[in-house]
């Protein structure tokens, strides 16, 4: 019966591991996937001169990107062209703060230069793909370690509660 004890608690520990690695995780798969977004975006707009509406609905609606920020663009663009009279800086600014932090920092200057577009934006979205590949690389790091460190306050309270137990 202890043995049986052990083993639900060792797996309530190993459960909680898994939560808590999900949870961080969660904005280092947005970042990347807001910088494989942010490609796509300068490519459309920068080279295609395609419309944001039209790139938002056929090339950023699927992904963590598009639940996380493309869709909240897109709802904000919807307000705006029904009369709303809200800028697209606005409807950027926005969306980019429902973004986990400093997620939303990163991407906010973006939205001035939206409406010109070219040049200026081109280089802008560029600079942001590199702060974002640092905040990244930074953040692997600090994930890297706070896994280790996870993985063993689990398995030490786990042990802790098992030796209570027994």
């Amino acid at each position: 019966m202890s043995a049986l004890g052990a083993l639900l608690v060792l797996w309530g520990a190993g459960g909680l591991y898994v939560l808590r690695r999900r949870q961080d995780m969660l904005r280092l798969r947005l970042g990347r996937a807001l910088l494989e977004d942010l490609a796509v975006l300068r490519r459309q707009i920068c080279l295609c001169r395609a419309p944001l509406p039209a790139i938002l609905a056929k090339e950023l609606c699927r992904g963590p990107g598009a639940q996380a920020l493309w869709e909240s663009l897109a709802r904000q663009l919807e307000r705006a062209q029904a009369g709303e009279g809200v800028s697209l800086p606005r409807c950027w600014a926005a969306a980019v703060r429902e973004l986990p932090q400093p997620l939303g920092e990163l991407l906010a200057p973006l939205g001035p230069l939206l409406p010109a577009g070219g040049g200026a934006l081109a280089r802008a979205i560029d600079e942001t793909r590199e702060e974002l590949t640092r905040y990244l690389r930074r953040e692997q790091e600090r994930q890297s370690m706070a896994a280790r460190l996870t993985a063993a306050a689990c398995l030490s309270g786990a042990a802790l509660v098992i030796l209570v137990l027994i």
